[in-house]
């Protein structure tokens, strides 16, 4: 049940309320993660992928505050453009983070873990165009923010041998 739609996106309140809960699970999981890396000794990774990590929390933090607020707010539209960025990016930080972390293990594994990873958002968006063509602009536009996020905190830090 859409409670409002901008120019762009449509909100969702049931859907809304699911981003919540999967942010909750993902900011749980980065603190594990994060209390695993300090407790095992922050200097075997990389400051890069530390960074993304840590920034990740208060993005999908913000995130699930903004999604909460479509439940009983009137005014949503700019809540969930709130929620959808911030969750979008902590999201694809987390992604580029874990991607970065196969640097020491092998070249090839890294670059073909972006490369399914950019593939697979690729497949995902243009399955979603199909169904929904009149979506069109919107689903490209993810998709594209998706891979500036991507090429920017995971494959260039990558190809300047910023992460090794």
């Amino acid at each position: 049940m859409a409670k409002g739609k901008s120019n762009f996106f449509e909100v969702n309140s049931h859907k809304a309320s699911v981003r919540v809960t999967v942010n909750s699970i993902m900011m749980g999981g980065l603190f594990l993660i994060l209390s695993l890396i300090w407790t095992g000794g922050s200097g075997k990774f990389n400051v890069f992928i530390i960074s993304q990590l840590i920034l990740a929390v208060p993005l999908l933090y913000v995130s699930a505050l903004a999604y909460l607020k479509i439940g009983y707010s009137e005014k949503v539209i700019m809540w969930d453009t709130l929620g959808w960025f911030t969750s979008s990016i902590g999201g694809i930080l987390i992604l580029n983070a874990i991607g970065l972390m196969t640097v020491p293990i092998d070249a090839t594994v890294t670059f073909l873990y972006f490369f399914l990873l950019i593939a697979l958002m690729l497949i995902y968006s243009l399955i979603n165009i199909i169904y929904n063509p009149h979506e069109t602009a919107e689903k490209l536009f993810k998709f594209f923010f998706f891979l500036v996020v991507v090429a920017a905190g995971g494959l260039l830090p990558l190809l300047l041998g910023l992460v090794h």
